[in-house]
């Protein structure tokens, strides 16, 4: 207050007495300067103003006028709100200046300093006062401004009590004006004004706020410091009654003391600012607005900051002013259904809310129905439908009778789509599908029951003689309706255009699954969540829970989304970019979960897929339906707990042959079943070959009924996790096993083997990749499968055929119950097959119990996926094979070299037979000679040595014989070779 003033004299004189500061005083008197009045500034402006000054500047007129003062300029030493260094108080409420102290103490409006300019004043008296103050430090230019003297008249009309208790009655004027007691200046603090109207029965008030800004904090969700009580049918509301005892018994006044219960009277609180002008209407011919404007508050540092950078005006206290008038003319309201449903909207001209309470359906008329409207009726219906956890409701409206003269009025639909009776129009196909992109072509929003794109609009509007063609459904669950004159503040009517014209419509609220896509609702009983989906229809889109308008979905839910095959060929692809089903129990899911489950074609039984999805981001891996799969069906339920989350974003994609996603380098689901002897291919590989994106393989193996199959994954490496903590799921990418009873989704990386035992005598494995989340380098999976003999009581759990079967024998550290027997041709074959049992067909000890199969040294066909596999069961068969056959060429080139040999020597011996016999001949000649010239001296050995020569001639013979049959067998043998 000022007396800072006297107190820093007081210091100053201790210091130098010879010190002295002057107070001076300026006087602004209307009988000198007039009514216009003039300009005032500080001293020495615009140079700075000086050190050590006191300045008074006194305003003064007749009691039939006011002062206003406006500022233009103004910089003065100092940071509000505290203003230690140099300031200018403001005094509006003064009565006499003769007891400056009292003055100053009492009637402070507020302290100004800085870049803080005052705004417009207004003085509550004929008097006004300024007083500037400043220290012996530095200075600033300070400030200027204007004055002017305005009649107090208008302040003192329909006024019965000081300071500010008035009553409008109307009896004595039909309309006029209402402020506050110093508009257009700054409200005075601590006002309680009371603004009666009395109107004749059959009259409703209606105010329209020119301008309205009340002081209010900008984070403040109610009027906690200065505001308006408007109230309706009364003059003496019980509710301002309990307030104002509260404020008085406080003494001081609090927002704790603001009262929580409003009664039937009360209409609504104003403070701040406004989007102008601003409508308020009673239902009766009383009414009642009460200003309460307590201590002078001041915006935070951070509150001004805020106001600066969004360019808002700074919420001065200029009070309102508004304008009043008492009509008979007002809409009736009769036409507002009395039942709880249907509710007034009080202050509103016409105004109502239809909320939906479950009835579903209603009639919505126009003012005056069922006459017409009376010219610039403006009115506004809003229709609203169930939006909490348990259910969100969307409005439709349809109607029946419109006749509105586009000259007088129009009617708005905000934020609604126009849709048409789908039996009337063909569904266009706006869809196509592009291997791995899996986007719809579908721009809008969302489809709904009508099979129909919807495209809202922020406004449609309507007029005319004809009723608007189709439905229009809201975005959300509120639906709002206007009836909006052309020139509102129009004075003069055309004599043609007494009457505005009138509407009827029909709505309904329905349940917000509606918005889901889909291709079909449920045709018997549609207030249900059954969705399907064809492949007839549409080759892929988009599947998602029905939410609230929180974007959560709703507690209580049971929601089926059927999708259905065309034929036994046809695939379905289901995959999801979102997940978050909330259940802190990702195992059992017991609250809220998403479950499958199908049915084939062969039969109606339906299947139960054996995994429960739920958690946040806990992925359910891609799903692929199986061979001759008819329907498949998406079951999402939740509980009815507080706790919700956004639900999932699925995407599904009905296949053909032809989709991109197979490819030559596996087999696709469209190939045949891999039929296995187990005798020729009793074991084999399967694998990725590598970690491929955007594919899908499919393997199914098939054997003889009796023989299951032991599979043993030794490399796994893929996106995703089933094991962490919390499991992130298999968001991209799913290596599937499946049998009759039994299925496995496997993803992530392991380091030890994973073993499946086959429940009967087939298995199908899917390998899923779609995007790629990461670009880690992986290496896919591998597998080796093995056709084995389950033990069971009724085998003896002994092996069938033991000759062929070897028994595995079951560890002793072994958890595994089942125990079964392989094909003896895999006895130490360099891969373990009797895993997980034991390691039993790889010891040495059971070598010799392998037997000879023709599986052994004959090559079966390979396929392209057991290839490999063959070559690794077969490798030391092949080695043998091929040291057999180097052996076997090694012989052949001996003999080779035998048969030459032979050749000459058979060359040699082989002289013409003419020479031959000849020399034969010869040489028997000689040997007869030799004979008769021994005859004479032997002739008692003659007959002895003829037959001794005729011996001879035969041992030659003999020989000769022999020799060309050892020729001709040697001959014989190579050729064999």
């Amino acid at each position: 207050m000022l007396l800072k003033w006297q107190v820093r004299g007081q210091e100053d004189s201790l210091l130098m007495s010879s010190a002295t500061i002057e107070t001076q005083y300026l006087t602004f008197d209307m009988a000198q300067y007039g009514p216009n009045g003039g300009v005032f500034s500080s001293p020495n402006f615009p140079n700075y103003y000086p050190q050590d000054t006191i300045l008074f500047y006194q305003f003064i007129t007749s009691s039939d006028y006011r002062v206003q003062i406006d500022v233009d300029f103004f910089q003065i030493r100092g940071v509000p709100p505290h203003c230690t260094h140099d300031y200018l108080d403001v005094f509006i409420n003064v009565t006499n200046f003769d007891v400056i102290q009292n003055v100053l103490n009492d009637q402070l409006l507020h302290r100004y300093c800085g870049r803080n300019k005052p705004p417009r004043l207004v003085s509550f008296t004929n008097l006004l006062l300024l007083g500037f103050f400043t220290e012996d430090t530095q200075t600033e230019r300070g400030f200027n401004g204007t004055f002017r003297f305005i009649s107090a008249q208008p302040y003192r009309k329909n006024l019965i009590r000081e300071p500010c208790d008035y009553i409008f009655n109307s009896s004595i004027a039909k309309s006029g004006e209402l402020f506050t007691s110093t508009y257009p200046g700054a409200y005075l603090p601590w006002q309680f004004c009371n603004y009666s109207f009395i109107g004749l029965p059959g009259e409703r008030i209606h105010i329209r706020f020119l301008n309205l800004m009340i002081f209010k904090n900008l984070n403040a969700q109610h009027c906690a410091i200065d505001l308006i009580k408007v109230y309706d049918n009364t003059l003496n509301p019980p509710e301002l009654r309990r307030f104002l005892s509260s404020f008085r018994q406080a003494n001081n006044f609090d927002n704790q003391f603001l009262p929580e219960e409003t009664d039937q009277y009360h209409i609504t609180d104003l403070c701040g600012t406004y989007a102008l002008p601003l409508d308020v209407y009673s239902t009766s011919n009383h009414l009642l607005l009460y200003f309460i404007a307590t201590h002078y508050a001041e915006l935070t540092v951070e509150e001004q900051n805020q106001l600066n950078d969004t360019g808002q005006p700074l919420l001065w206290r200029f009070g309102f002013l508004a304008k009043y008038e008492f009509l008979s003319s007002i809409t009736k309201l009769d036409f507002v259904s009395k039942n709880k449903s249907n509710q007034y909207l009080s202050g509103t001209e016409c105004d109502q809310t239809i909320k939906s309470f479950g009835q579903g359906y209603g009639k919505l008329l126009s003012p005056n129905w069922p006459h017409p409207y009376k010219p610039q009726t403006s009115c506004t219906t809003y229709l609203l439908g169930l939006d909490d956890r348990y259910t969100l409701e969307n409005v439709e409206i349809e109607f029946d009778q419109l006749d509105v003269d586009c000259q007088l009025a129009t009617l708005v639909i905000y934020n609604a789509s126009r849709i048409y009776d789908y039996r009337l129009r063909s569904r266009p196909s706006t869809v196509s599908s592009s291997s791995m992109s899996m986007m719809t072509k579908k721009s809008p929003l969302y489809s709904n029951y009508y099979r129909q794109d919807l495209d809202f609009k922020a406004n449609l509007t309507f007029c005319g003689h004809f009723k608007p063609e189709g439905r229009f459904v809201s975005k959300n669950a509120l639906l709002k309706l206007s009836l909006i004159p052309n020139d509102r503040l129009a004075v003069d009517v055309l004599p043609s255009l007494i009457n505005g014209g009138k509407f009827q419509a029909k709505y309904k609220f329905v349940k917000s699954y509606h918005q889901v896509p889909a291709d079909e609702y449920d045709p018997i009983n549609p207030t249900i969540c059954n969705l399907s989906y064809y492949q007839a229809r549409e080759l892929s889109g988009k599947f998602e829970p029905p939410r609230s308008s929180d974007n959560d979905y709703f507690s209580n839910s049971n929601c089926t989304f059927n999708f259905n095959l065309l034929d036994e060929d046809a695939r379905l692809l289901v995959w999801y970019d979102y997940f978050n089903v909330v259940d802190d129990n990702y195992t059992d899911c017991p609250s809220d979960n998403l479950t499958y489950t199908y049915n084939l074609h062969s039969s109606s039984k339906y299947y139960l897929h054996p995994f429960i999805y739920c958690g946040y981001r806990n992925f359910p891996a891609p799903y692929l339906t199986f061979r001759s799969t008819q329907q498949f069906h998406i079951h999402f339920r939740s509980n009815d707990d507080s706790e919700a989350g956004l639900g999932f974003d699925g995407r599904y994609q009905f296949l053909s042959q032809s989709n991109n996603l197979f490819s030559s380098l596996c087999r696709s689901p469209f190939d045949s079943l891999i039929y296995i002897n187990e005798t020729i291919e009793p074991s084999g590989n399967i694998s990725s070959n590598g970690y491929p994106e955007n594919i899908i393989c499919e393997w199914t193996y098939v054997t003889r009924h009796g023989l299951q199959f032991n599979l043993e994954i030794n490399m796994l490496e893929m996106e995703g996790s089933k094991t962490k903590d919390p499991p992130q799921g298999c968001q991209s990418s799913v290596l599937r096993i499946h049998s009759e009873l039994r299925t496995d989704d496997l993803c992530g990386q392991q380091e030890k083997s994973y073993y499946f035992l086959t429940d009967s005598h087939w298995f199908t494995i899917q390998f899923i990749s779609l995007n790629r989340q990461t670009k880690e380098p992986l290496r896919g999976f591998q597998l080796l499968w093995t056709v084995v003999q389950v033990k069971s009581n009724e085998t003896d759990n002994e092996c069938l055929l033991s000759n062929e079967y070897f028994d595995c024998k079951k560890a002793s550290d072994s958890a595994i119950t089942n125990s079964f027997c392989i094909h003896r041709s895999l006895l130490c074959d360099g891969q373990t097959h009797c895993q997980p049992l034991s390691n039993d067909d790889e010891l040495s000890s059971s070598c010799f119990l392998m037997i000879p199969t023709r599986s052994r040294f004959s090559l079966p066909i390979l396929s392209s996926s057991s290839s490999s596999s063959f070559l690794h069961q077969n490798l030391i068969i092949i080695i043998i094979i091929f040291i057999l056959c180097i052996i076997m060429l090694f012989v052949a080139i001996i003999l080779v070299f035998l048969l030459i040999k032979m050749k000459r020597r058979e060359q040699e011996m082989e002289t013409p037979k003419e020479i031959k016999i000849e020399q034969q001949r010869q040489k028997r000649v000689r040997r007869r000679q030799q004979q008769q010239q021994q005859q004479q001296h032997q002739q008692q050995d003659n007959l002895s040595l003829r037959k001794k020569s005729t011996q001879t001639y035969l041992d030659d013979d003999d020989d000769n014989s022999q020799d060309l049959i050892g020729n001709h067998t040697m001959e014989q043998a190579v050729t064999t070779v």
